[in-house]
């Protein structure tokens, strides 16, 4: 990106030693990476979707007792997102920080690198600042706080996918190697091929979710290199099949080598998470799909007036990318091969192929989108206003320095607000009681269908029965993950002599040696249970042993 800003437009006429400018871009693009995201944030350790995708390689790296856990023992659909997980945690976990800060200066080196190639020459200094003001807002939490504090809009639609779905989360997860996607389309646009072919497979190897995607930007990448070889070969008279076949021998080497960083990836998941049985694998698929995950995929959860929105914006971005052929090609094979695919689902309802979630391309298509649409209107404007002249600089320099200056220190607020005050006291209270007197051998069970509870287990480094939250993929261990959910939600529901007889049967089959509650439930009276603490609303029973 930097190599499409300041230094090449500011000093155009001024002969500058090449490894002065790199060092200026990297530093310009460290600075702008940085400002991104701060104004961006990120919530503290471990939240969200971390309880569920950090466990494995957390309990491998020895966090407190989590090897002992029966979730962190299941097949692990992650294994190199783990792996990263856990030699971070050996060696410093504020690491995972700076990775989601590198991964959101990609992100918008990605955007404004790909705007850059578009507009090519007529990409003055003005409109990149203009742009990248306006598409900054449109990420800024501080911005969209307010927005919707202010207007009641959440205008984060601008830049999330349909279905929930997004590239960049609150939290650093697998799923924001999406951006390297966007990474890899701005490298094919610069001609630089294997290394686009690279990072999809690297895309891949972190989140498999991204197969599809992937899939459709390689096939875009192999037609659109054809077609420039047979048209090449086209000018050289006399034609032949010769030509037709040296034309396809690039995009053939480029597809082998994509596949080499993916076979891994479709290998495990047809070997470790294959179907134990037919009926196991429909059943397990049906608990994730229509129970687990409905808001994720089944349209009818998640399809409204907003996804609506999203889908127009894709289509306006199509027509925008039209003057770049090549990305325009790549974003219709995004849509065309989402849009095909999620009508396959709606047709068939296909369990696997709404676990696939085709209409995932979004997540791609309505960032690059949203950008492609201010780009142009920026672009527009200032041509209108004939702005160009690099004097007005000195007008929108100041302000966009003061919208940036404003939001980063509004991102810097709601972040030290995040680390203070994001979990409730009395359960950090709760939490850090049973961190701190963890013993090996014990196993928690807490409420599993309350959220509230959902950053238990990473947080205390505790074995914890099961929640709802947290769940495996192997269909075998769904189905006894869904069966540990069911017993441990009945027996919160029960009441006196059921509920004892129902935890002695847990405490038989599964060795629970700790319960619990919210001392607004139903309390617990059995002679093998006894209170140990109660810290304001939490109370925690201990199983005595028998």
């Amino acid at each position: 990106m930097a190599k499409y800003m300041l230094m090449d437009a500011v000093t155009p006429d001024i002969k500058i030693p090449p490894v002065v400018k790199v060092i200026a871009r990297i530093g310009l693009w460290l600075l702008v990476a940085a400002v991104f995201a701060v104004a961006y944030t990120q919530s503290p350790l471990y939240e969200g979707n971390q309880n569920t995708k950090f466990l494995h390689g957390l309990a491998q790296a020895g966090r407190g007792y989590l090897a002992a856990d029966w979730l962190a023992n299941t097949v692990d659909p992650l294994p190199v997102f783990s792996s990263l997980i856990y030699a971070t945690a050996l060696l410093n976990e504020n690491l995972f920080y700076l990775y989601y800060a590198v991964i959101l200066g990609i992100y918008i080196f990605s955007i404004m690198g790909i705007m850059a190639v578009i507009n090519k020459g007529k990409w003055s200094l003005t409109k990149q600042m203009a742009f990248f003001t306006l598409f900054f807002l449109a990420h800024a939490r501080w911005a969209i706080v307010r927005v919707e504090k202010v207007y009641g809009l959440n205008i984060e639609f601008l830049h999330t996918g349909v279905a929930g779905q997004y590239l960049l989360g609150i939290e650093f997860q697998n799923s924001v190697f999406g951006v390297l996607l966007l990474l890899s389309i701005f490298t094919f646009l610069k001609r630089k091929y294997y290394l686009a072919a690279f990072l999809v497979g690297v895309t891949a190897l972190f989140h498999s979710a991204y197969l599809m995607s992937g899939a459709l930007i390689t096939i875009a990448y192999l037609l659109i290199l054809f077609a420039d070889n047979l048209r090449d070969a086209q000018a050289l008279r006399p034609f032949s099949l010769e030509k037709v076949i040296r034309a396809a021998r690039q995009p053939l080497f480029l597809g082998l080598f994509t596949l080499v960083f993916v076979l891994p990836v479709i290998l495990h998941n047809q070997t470790a998470l294959s179907a134990t049985s037919p009926e196991a694998s429909s059943t397990a698929l049906h608990i994730i799909v229509h129970e687990r995950i409905p808001h994720h995929a089944v349209p009818a959860s998640f399809w409204n007036a907003t996804a609506n929105l999203q889908m127009a914006i894709m289509v306006v971005g199509l027509i925008l990318a039209f003057r770049n052929r090549r990305l325009f090609y790549i974003m219709l094979s995004l849509f065309v091969g989402g849009v095909v695919v999620s009508l396959v689902q709606l047709l068939t309802s296909s369990d696997s192929l709404a676990l696939m979630a085709p209409w995932r391309v979004s997540v791609l298509l309505v960032p690059l989108s949203t950008a492609l649409i201010i780009a142009f209107i920026a672009s527009g404007l200032i041509d209108l206003l004939r702005m160009n002249d690099p004097k007005f600089l000195m007008v929108f320099l100041p302000l966009a320095l003061y919208v940036v200056f404003i939001n980063v220190g509004g991102g810097l607020n709601l972040q030290d607000m995040y680390g203070s005050g994001r979990r409730e006291r009395r359960l950090v209270q709760m939490m850090d009681y049973v961190r701190e007197n963890r013993r090996a051998g014990e196993l928690y069970m807490i409420p599993p269908t309350d959220n509230y509870f959902d950053d238990f287990r990473l947080y205390t480094g505790v074995p914890t029965f099961i929640n709802w939250k947290s769940h495996p993929y192997k269909d075998v261990e769904v189905l006894e993950w869904y069966d540990r959910v069911q017993r441990a939600g009945q027996f919160y529901k029960s009441g006196g002599a059921e509920k004892c007889s129902q935890l002695q049967a847990l405490v038989d089959d599964y060795g629970i040696t700790h319960v619990v509650f919210k001392s607004k439930e139903i309390p617990l009276a059995c002679d093998f249970a006894e209170e140990i603490v109660r810290i304001e609303n939490f109370v925690i029973y201990a199983i005595r042993p028998q």
